[in-house]
């Protein structure tokens, strides 16, 4: 399946390229994301005039990028319950990270978190991947403390900046 990219995709190519993905990658994800069009003659002469405009929406897209980098602390810290052996009784995922930092008035979302060894399942620090654009990631560190339990009450949760 041929589709055009609008915006510069990591690991895919750039802004205007034609390139060949899977057509359920292009039907769930590129295309109603705003991210990729079609490949039809008619569409690719269209992306030939708005080229200057999608480069300068991609700058814009950059700009916002670098002032959410600005804002993102070092690292955070979850609390959660665990066994003797230091594994979780569950586990932190992006979704967890990003409501996280949600929370903390930061719009992270959970597609922008790189988690290359999956959800974290131990106690300790851990190194993922905050990518706000193909060109702009920054290493957040996230540190799984056992949680206190006290009265039974619910996850604890910090930002450290």
């Amino acid at each position: 399946m041929e589709i055009i990219l609008l915006e510069n995709i990591q690991n895919l190519g750039e802004l205007g390229d034609i390139v060949r993905v899977r057509s359920g990658y292009a039907r769930n994800y590129l295309v109603p994301q705003g991210k990729a069009a079609w490949a039809t003659d008619n569409a690719k002469a269209q992306v030939e005039e708005r080229r200057k405009e999608l480069a300068k929406l991609d700058s814009e897209r950059m700009d916002a990028a670098k002032a959410k980098v600005e804002l993102l602390p070092e690292s955070v810290t979850v609390a959660r319950r665990a066994g003797e052996e230091g594994r979780l009784f569950g586990s932190v995922s992006a979704l967890d990270i990003a409501e996280l930092l949600q929370n903390a008035e930061l719009a992270i979302q959970r597609s922008e978190i790189d988690m290359p060894k999956g959800s974290i399942k131990e106690l300790g620090e851990h190194e993922i991947q905050i990518i706000l654009h193909p060109q702009i990631l920054r290493s957040l560190k996230v540190v799984v403390t056992a949680e206190q339990i006290e009265d039974g009450e619910g996850v604890q949760e910090e930002i450290i900046s």
